[in-house]
Parts: C-alpha cells; sequence; structure tokens
C-alpha cells in the first residue's frame, strides 16, 4: 500500500511518463501530471484521489497528513538502516588539524541522540587508513634497507653507519613543512620516504668510496678523507637532482598542488640537509667507529715487536 501511495504521489506531482516521442532518431518522454492548481500547495495535495483494490478512489487527505517540514529531500540506506551524508570541503588548512577541531566540538556542543551515531568518510577515512598502513609500511622498509646494507658490506656496524645519518637527512623535510606552514600529510611522509633512499643511495656510496681508498691509505683519517673527496661529485650530483627536479612543484600554485606541494617541499628541504649529513656527519662517524680501539692497537704493536 504504501509503494502504491509513493507512486500515485510521484505521478501526480512529478509526473509520469507514459509514452514516448519521436522526433527523428530522438526519444522524448511523454510526461502526465496533475494542474499547477491541483498541486502547487499544501491544501491542494491532500485531494489527490487513490486508487483501492476493489476501484473506488480516496483523497490522500484520509490515509496520511500533509505539511510542510525541514529536512533532507531524499531518504539514503545502507546496510538497511537510514543515514544522512553530511559533506563539506576543507579551505585554507590541513585535512588532520580541521577534522580535530570538528571531532572536537561536536564532542563539546553536540549531544547524539539514542539509536544515532556517525562516522567519518571520505577523504578522512582514506587519511587514517594511509596513515596506518604507512605505520607498518616505514619500519618494514627500514628493515629491509638494514639487512640490504649488511649484504653490502657484510658489516652490521657499516650498515649501522649509514643508517646513523638518516635522521639528520630528514631535519631538512621537517624544516621545510615547518617554514612554510605545511601540514604534514600522507604526501609528505611519500616524500619522507623519498628522502630516507636518496639519502640511504648517497651513504652507500660514500662509505663505500671511503672504504675502499682506506685500504691502502698510509693511515685512517688519510683513507676517510680521500674517499670522501673523491665521492663527494656523485653524491652531491644525486641530491642536486632529486630536489631540483621537484622543486617547480614545491613553489608551484596552481590548482591541484595540494597532493604534491608537500612531497616536493619534503624532499627539497631533504636535499639541502642529506648532502650535509653525508658528506661531512658520515666521515666524522666513520672516523670514530673505524677507528681500532687501545687494546686492539697494544695488541698489534706487541705482535709486531715479536715478529
Amino acid at each position: 500500500m504504501a509503494a502504491d501511495v509513493n507512486t500515485a504521489v510521484q505521478a501526480a506531482i512529478g509526473g509520469l511518463a507514459a509514452t514516448q516521442i519521436l522526433q527523428g532518431d530522438r526519444r522524448f518522454d511523454f510526461v502526465i501530471r496533475y494542474r499547477p492548481e491541483a498541486r502547487a500547495n499544501p491544501d491542494a495535495i491532500p485531494n489527490i484521489l487513490l486508487s483501492t483494490p476493489d476501484g473506488g478512489r480516496v483523497p490522500l487527505g484520509q490515509i496520511a497528513q500533509i505539511a510542510l517540514h525541514q529536512g533532507a529531500f531524499m531518504i539514503y540506506r545502507e546496510n538497511g538502516q537510514r543515514y544522512i551524508p553530511i559533506k563539506f570541503s576543507v579551505r585554507g588548512r590541513d585535512l588532520a588539524g580541521t577534522m580535530t577541531d570538528v571531532q572536537q566540538r561536536i564532542a563539546r556542543d553536540v549531544r547524539i541522540p539514542e539509536g544515532y551515531h556517525y562516522e567519518w568518510a571520505g577523504e578522512y577515512d582514506s587519511l587514517k587508513k594511509e596513515q596506518r598502513r604507512l605505520a607498518v609500511v616505514l619500519p618494514v622498509s627500514l628493515l629491509i634497507i638494514l639487512a640490504l646494507l649488511f649484504t653490502a658490506f657484510n658489516s652490521f656496524r657499516d650498515a649501522a653507519l649509514v643508517m646513523a645519518k638518516l635522521p639528520f637527512g630528514l631535519m631538512g623535510g621537517l624544516f621545510a613543512l615547518l617554514i612554510t606552514d605545511t601540514p604534514f600529510s600522507i604526501s609528505a611522509a611519500v616524500g619522507m620516504a623519498s628522502v630516507i633512499g636518496v639519502c640511504t643511495l648517497g651513504g652507500v656510496v660514500m662509505l663505500s668510496g671511503i672504504r675502499r681508498v682506506e685500504r691502502r691509505a698510509a693511515n685512517l683519517e688519510e683513507g676517510i678523507e680521500s674517499g670522501a673527496l673523491s665521492e663527494m661529485r656523485p653524491v652531491l650530483m644525486a641530491c642536486a637532482a632529486a630536489g631540483l627536479g621537484l622543486l617547480p612543484g614545491a613553489v608551484s600554485s596552481g590548482i591541484g598542488v595540494q597532493a604534491q606541494q608537500p612531497l616536493a617541499r619534503v624532499v627539497v628541504g631533504g636535499m639541502v640537509t642529506s648532502p650535509l649529513a653525508i658528506l661531512f656527519l658520515l666521515p666524522l662517524l666513520a672516523t670514530w667507529i673505524m677507528r681500532p680501539s687501545e687494546g686492539a692497537g697494544e695488541a698489534a704493536a706487541a705482535s709486531d715487536e715479536l715478529s
């Protein structure tokens, strides 16, 4: 019965396609509905006639109450439950910060009636899912990098030496976000991963050069200095290529920059501090870590005397 009432009201007010009209190769619906004076106000709508199973007709006002109310023009359902979608866009600030403020205000000022609940969807839901994935992917990636470094140098000490400078290389990306007042987002996290990759590559090149020269150098300091100087150009070229390649995206202001700008700014900032960490910090750490201990030096001296 409810479906019959809905069909009758829709036909009387919105119209019902009775047939189609052909004009050349185009088809148009021929819609019939009540005259405007019979559907234009709430007083006329109760007079809409409904067909009964026995062939009679009754006015709509006898089975329903007609009134004007504010509300949604369409009822949405999902999993057998009604829901009301509320959409909004964020301009001039980051999505995560906006959602934090919205959630705090809802918790403070809004009282949800019994039987109701709200869920966050759209871009914010995607953001939370990406954050959970990154919380797993990034640590796993770092472990894989550590394992690959161990296979490259066959030494956990050298692998840890390359990994130790990564936080200093990432500081440039964080400072770039802070200086430009750019919020940390999924795009910025991807930029951090890119900086880690470039910084690790530069560290491998630098440490390989140091190890290669150190074996035939007169002393450790000379080997580290000569190896660092020999690998300085490849490291600077790799970092400069990554930074300059994303510089236009970091300073752009056109449509769609919200997605690429955090990544570009993180990479550009990271490519400023990564060469400094590779060229200065890595040789300094190598001088300290690769220096033989006093006990080892005394043992070596005793062995020379005995021989």
